[in-house]
């Protein structure tokens, strides 16, 4: 019976987990990426951008909230239970948390990491603020620049040259 329970349970807590991911995408401004859902739950006033202090004081409170024991410090378990939230939370775009200095601590310099890293990234103006149109990104990359190509068969002055080729092949001799 045991290992029929195992799967099943599996199976419904991933049936759970994408139905909570695909709400939360679908709560989303119509053109946002997934990934936006990262900052805009910080968004205290709800006008559509985030200031840094809007994120600052969300990332404050969510740290807080996952320091059970309220050391300033997220040791393995809180670290481990944090990172279950965020998987239930974000789905696919849940970023873990990890002790990056190996101190046996995540700190609060270290919970806030990627989302101060994808703030500064978005805050394409650097004004201090992330607005929905930021968080679009660009609608298409732009090429670069290149020099004009010149027409096979040309000369450098533009007249027209002629090679001689084998009239088997159709191939240059």
């Amino acid at each position: 019976m045991k290992i029929i329970a195992g799967p099943l349970a599996a199976g419904a807590l991933a049936a759970v987990l994408t139905a909570a991911v695909s709400q939360a995408v679908e709560r989303l401004p119509a053109g946002l990426p997934a990934s936006a859902a990262l900052l805009l739950r910080y968004d205290a006033d709800h006008d559509g951008n985030i200031t840094k202090a809007e994120m600052e004081a969300g990332l404050k409170a969510d740290f807080a909230a996952a320091d059970s024991n309220h050391n300033d410090c997220l040791d393995p378990g809180e670290v481990r239970a944090e990172n279950e939230r965020r998987l239930a939370r974000d789905g696919a775009q849940a970023s873990p948390l990890v002790d990056w200095n190996l101190d046996g601590c995540v700190d609060a310099r270290e919970f806030g990491n990627t989302v101060r890293s994808y703030f500064d990234l978005a805050d394409r103006t650097k004004d201090g603020r992330v607005s929905q149109l930021e968080l679009r990104g660009p609608s298409m990359p732009i090429a670069p620049r290149t020099a004009p190509t010149k027409a096979a068969g040309m000369a450098p002055d533009g007249s027209t040259t002629q090679t001689p080729t084998n009239p088997a092949t159709g191939l240059p001799y």
